[in-house]
């Protein structure tokens, strides 16, 4: 029988699930809400980043979320994405499926409901998604180098879609630039240390949508409880409220829609690279009973090939080193795999 591979990773990832949510138990009081944080001044480079990042360093700390204003991003181009997204899910369920996700060797393209699962211990997530990673060129090496991350995207037949998804992605590359900047600078690391890392990244762009559902189902939430895989999510949505964090007390804790704002976390790779001082927060997502919701994740990565490795600067002899090395890719590819119950053995 094949060896499963991704074993390793996903009994680390669960592992550590457990371990973090048991330490900040004990060492913090648990969070009640989600602290804003005004980051025009890593948008503009100016003065005041040391402050700016001092605040995304303690609700990494403590809370794992944020929600960021002073970003800069176009606000009618957000407003077109989200139209981009309303426009794909009313196609037809034949044109849709034609782009499945399940078709496609990079995972880009259509989730129909319940066709994800990101809690083993739900039946499915009740939502549709339209995934879109980095767009390379035909022509370009990198599409077919069997890397994770890399490759073509599957695009439907749907006049303009294409160029303002792919506009909109451009849009959160350079903010997470910014915010990259603010990571560095929060971990005391030169403002530079991840800009070389991320030059092709891994940069998976989700237009989703979330039914109503009018009967509550506990076997079917919107998006079940999970830690996201990437380095951090800059997470754009409607005015329907949907998203859960749970606390170090085991409450789950409304992050409500904010207008003018992104909700930034942590993700699973950003707390492996502090040695769990960064938290990879569990969350998720309830479907309102009369309201279609949408939302626009995105996740922002390293470059595939990268090695995620324990800052030395979050280290010491009371905190050894809790993670092995892993690849970027590796270790994003397992987690979606197992989410949408492919790969392995």
């Amino acid at each position: 029988m094949p060896v499963d591979s991704t074993a390793p990773t996903l009994r680390a990832r669960n592992a550590a699930r457990l371990l973090t949510q048991v330490e900040a138990a004990a060492a913090a009081r648990p969070f009640e809400s989600v602290p804003t944080i005004d980051i025009s001044a890593l948008v503009g480079q100016t003065t005041g980043e040391l402050e700016v990042a001092a605040k995304i360093r303690d609700a990494c700390i403590n809370v794992g979320f944020f929600y960021i204003s002073g970003h800069g991003v176009d606000h009618a181009l957000i407003a077109g994405a989200f139209d981009a997204g309303k426009r794909f899910f009313r196609l037809p369920g034949d044109d849709k499926r034609a782009v499945s996700i399940l078709n496609s060797p990079h995972m880009r393209g259509y989730t129909g409901l319940l066709e994800e699962n990101t809690d083993p211990d739900k039946d499915g997530d009740l939502h549709e998604a339209f995934d879109m990673g980095l767009e390379l060129e035909a022509d370009d090496p990198d599409a077919y180098a069997g890397v994770y991350g890399w490759g073509l995207n599957q695009w439907p037949q749907l006049t303009g879609f294409r160029e303002l998804v792919v506009r909109y992605h451009e849009a959160m590359r350079h903010l997470a630039h910014s915010l990259y900047r603010g990571f560095a600078i929060s971990l005391d690391l030169d403002a530079d240390f991840f800009t070389s890392k991320h030059t092709k990244p891994i940069s998976e762009l989700r237009l989703l949508r979330y039914p109503s559902q009018p009967v509550p189902n506990d076997r079917h939430l919107g998006i079940g409880a999970h830690s996201d895989y990437d380095m951090f999510t800059i997470l754009a949505t409607d005015d329907v409220p949907a998203l859960q964090l749970l606390n170090s007390a085991g409450v789950w804790v409304d992050a409500p829609p904010v207008p003018g704002t992104f909700i930034v976390n942590v993700g699973d790779l950003l707390e492996r690279w502090t040695n769990d001082l960064y938290r990879s927060t569990i969350h998720r997502a309830i479907n309102h009973p009369s309201r279609e919701r949408y939302s626009i994740p995105f996740f922002s990565n390293i470059d595939p090939l990268e090695v995620v490795d324990v800052l030395p600067s979050c280290v010491s002899d009371d905190r050894p080193a809790r993670y092995e090395p892993v690849g970027a890719g590796a270790y994003v590819q397992a987690c979606m795999e197992d989410a949408y119950g492919v790969g392995g053995s």
